[in-house]
């Protein structure tokens, strides 16, 4: 990470990236009218508090689980798994946000999600200081 040309690589994408929607006439500045985005912000905000939450318990994102499963990392392959199947779950039982909004079932179990994490974690707290 001493090496900053990977972050200039990165920069040079995403100015690409934006000349590129810029010029196509596809840039829009806020949530509003993006497909498959809403703009309950407090919903959004949560529902990133519990992807972050939940990474740090894993001890990674997602995109790092992908890697070390790829690698070889058997939990990380589980763990993967999990997230491959909570997606389908939320997706084919009305939990996850569409364009319209957030559902309730969806706003349930982001507070469940809030909970069962704070549970999971003071428990773990718990044993570590044992």
């Amino acid at each position: 990470m001493r090496d900053g040309w990977g972050l200039v690589v990165i920069g040079i994408v995403f100015a690409g990236v934006l000349i590129y929607n810029v010029a196509s006439g596809h840039f829009n500045l806020s949530f509003a009218v993006q497909p498959i985005a809403h703009t309950e912000a407090l919903w959004n905000i949560l529902g990133m508090y519990v992807v972050g939450f939940g990474a740090t318990l894993l001890g990674g994102c997602p995109l790092r689980q992908l890697v070390l499963a790829g690698s070889g990392n058997g939990d990380a392959a589980v763990t993967f798994v999990g997230l491959l199947v909570g997606a389908a779950f939320a997706h084919n039982f009305g939990i996850a946000s569409s364009a319209n909004g957030t559902t309730e079932a969806g706003q349930i179990a982001t507070v469940v999600c809030i909970v069962a994490l704070f549970v999971i974690a003071l428990v773990n707290l718990k044993r570590s200081r044992s």
